[in-house]
């Protein structure tokens, strides 16, 4: 439910209870035997709650630097691509209150068996859990007027998203997020926001890990095959801390008048973000040559886009809107993760898998 169609019901109930407390009165004065009037129900805390749970399998997703036939071959086969199904199950809790909204998203996601746990060819693909939690305050809400509802906009919010994930693959990947900013509901039909937020990442991989002997140390002096201390004679634990960078986002849910289907679109693009790695672990690291750290860390723009169609399956067999919707849909994801499509490791070594481009199919069902 968009912020007008909030307001909407916030004032019926108040002109329902407004009119309540009139009728109520009258009969008093009039001291007449009629039926007592039933006053309003409270407002609830929560005018939109809803949870579901989704069901999603995408068909060729990759995992950047991660070559092909890596579930045959230990660290796969150098130059040769890789793309992997992904079958993931979520669950959403989307609500409005008073000042704002909450988003909550979890996902478990199980890869195919192209990208194996903790790299070991034969095993089964890695496991990944990812999850966000995304909140609004608007300030229509917080100012109690409409000095933000204008010919543009329908109202203007503070907007704070977290995120965390982490996946059991080659690299181990541990991830935490923070993007503060702002959003802007467009004066649109639908559902159209857009906003600008400032973002800041911390990561673990073991990519620029360097130590004991084994395999996937990817700065060893046999580059990712040996194992031992960093080219540059330290060692660095694989944590790394990223810059602050820009992140633009917008959310579109159009419904197509007259159907039963929804057109759905999500694109965030995020500002280079460095590469993580300070001066001192990069003395360790030793950061040139092919496999050097700046030349396969140095982030890039990253673009992520997922468009769907949407369809309101309860409501076309059932007669019953709103409980279970089936999709189709396309993701584009340019240089996933901020990872450089031209760099050598993506570009030469594993080709192709710094760019996720695929199909999906899915459903959600809606707890009513």
């Amino acid at each position: 439910m968009n912020n007008k169609g909030i307001k909407g019901h916030a004032t019926s109930v108040a002109l329902a209870a407004a009119l309540a407390a009139g009728t109520m009165g009258y009969a008093h004065a009039a001291d007449c035997c009629t039926m007592p009037v039933k006053a309003a129900p409270p407002v609830p805390f929560f005018f939109v709650n809803d949870t579901s749970v989704s069901s999603t399998y995408f068909f060729q997703a990759t995992d950047p630097g991660v070559s092909g036939l890596a579930g045959v071959v230990p660290g796969g086969v150098s130059g040769v691509g890789n793309t992997m199904y992904r079958a993931q199950a979520s669950i959403d809790h989307f609500d409005v209150w008073k000042y704002g909204t909450n988003f909550i998203h979890g996902e478990f996601n199980q890869y195919g068996d192209s990208d194996p746990a903790m790299g070991i060819p034969g095993s089964w693909g890695s496991r990944e859990f990812f999850g966000f939690w995304t909140g609004t305050l608007g300030f229509n809400e917080l100012s109690g007027t409409k000095a933000f509802s204008t010919f543009l906009t329908k109202d203007v919010s503070l907007m704070l998203n977290l995120t965390g994930g982490v996946q059991n693959n080659f690299l181990a990947e541990e991830t935490t997020q923070i993007a503060p900013g702002l959003q802007f509901a467009l004066n649109l039909p639908g559902t159209v926001n857009v906003g600008i937020a400032a973002y800041k990442e911390w990561s673990y991989n073991t990519f620029n890990a360097c130590g004991p002997a084994g395999f996937g140390d990817a700065q060893s002096p046999a580059a990712g095959l040996g194992g031992g201390t960093c080219i540059g004679g330290g060692s660095f634990s694989g944590n790394r801390d990223f810059e602050w960078a820009w992140k633009l986002f917008s959310f579109i849910s159009e419904p197509i008048p007259g159907t039963p289907v929804t057109v759905i679109n999500v694109l965030n693009v995020t500002g280079p973000k460095g590469t993580g790695i300070s001066a001192a672990n990069c003395a360790a690291l030793g950061c040139g040559g092919a496999t050097g750290a700046f030349n396969n860390n140095e982030t890039k723009t990253e673009v992520f886009e997922d468009g769907r169609l949407s369809l309101d399956a309860s409501k076309v067999f059932w007669g019953k809107p709103g409980i279970w919707d089936a999709y189709v849909g396309y993701r584009y994801w340019y240089n996933k993760f901020g990872t450089n499509h031209n760099d050598w490791l993506f570009a030469t070594n594993a080709p192709g898998t710094s760019i996720e481009s695929t199909a999906y199919v899915g459903t959600t069902y809606h707890f009513k």
